[in-house]
């Protein structure tokens, strides 16, 4: 998108009304939210009331433009158009349901972890009580997005500051007893802490296998996803990886964080958890 493009998608439609104005104070740090606002990837899968799909067109650092299907499966063309330096940014229907709409938002850092945002629902003229119905609509639904969009800026900034916290941390961490076999056996899946990182152990075909609960896409929470064929799936964006192996499993390259072993000690059926060695298997695993 050229600049010229860019300064002209930032000019108001003069045709559409406002149908609703919603403020509220997110408890995130405008980083967390210029970040969540270009973060087209996450609509389908954190906001899945509101989207089906969204299929990329183009991206930059102006925005995004995609197709997407809603909810009911109605499709839509979108464009996503920031100007960081003055605060706001707009959300442009262009074809499809909705059209022709603009959602302008306004951003204000009030405190290092809060900050104020001003929508305006802009759409095409229309009777005054179908006016209010649609502002209605929007701004039930734009409560909950936002309310979805703050628990995961929020989860991503503990996650930022738990990495910091361990980025000076030295040397291998020691073993942890986790109790008799049986025992461990009925609490799983079992979250553990292991050197100042959190990992989840499961059991499959009567292994006990342990792997990151972070998503290394955005550090999403990998801690209460459901493992179907030894696959788990990031409740932020959708990215999949196997727990035996670590891969990603849906074609990005990346692969989840070296995991520790999980020992059962063959003479006292007691389990631990260890650090792993050059040359045992990248996700740790013990026959249970």
């Amino acid at each position: 998108m050229t600049e010229m493009n860019r300064s002209s998608s930032l000019a108001r439609n003069s045709e559409l009304v406002v149908a609703a104005i919603y403020e509220r104070e997110i408890e995130a740090s405008l980083e967390r939210v210029w970040e969540n606002v270009y973060d087209w990837e996450h609509l389908p899968w954190l906001h899945s009331e509101a989207f089906n799909s969204i299929d990329i067109i183009a991206s930059g650092d102006w925005g995004w433009h995609a197709r997407v299907e809603l909810a009911g499966a109605a499709e839509a063309e979108i464009e996503l158009i920031t100007d960081r330096e003055a605060g706001h940014y707009v959300a442009r229907t262009l074809d499809g349901a909705g059209a022709p709409s603009e959602i302008w938002t306004s951003l204000d850092p009030i405190a290092n972890d809060r900050t104020a945002i001003q929508v305006e629902f802009c759409v095409k003229p229309m009777p005054k009580d179908a006016l209010r119905k649609l502002g209605t609509g929007y701004v039930s639904l734009y409560t909950l997005l936002w309310d979805q969009d703050q628990g995961m800026m929020q989860a991503r900034e503990r996650a930022l500051a738990d990495r910091r916290a361990r980025s000076a941390e030295e040397g291998e961490p020691a073993p942890i007893s986790l109790g008799g076999l049986e025992d461990v056996r009925s609490r799983l899946p079992l979250v553990v802490d292991f050197g100042k990182r959190r990992f989840r152990i499961v059991e499959l075909d009567g292994e006990f296998i342990a792997h990151s609960a972070e998503c290394p896409h955005l550090l999403g929470p990998l801690d209460e996803c459901e493992v179907v064929n030894g696959v788990i799936l990031c409740p932020w964006h959708g990215y999949s990886f196997d727990v035996r192996t670590g891969r990603c499993s849906n074609g990005r390259s990346l692969r989840l964080r070296s995991a520790p072993q999980v020992v059962v000690d063959a003479e006292t059926s007691q389990v631990s958890v260890e650090a792993l060695h050059a040359g045992e298997p990248m996700i740790g695993r013990s026959s249970a």
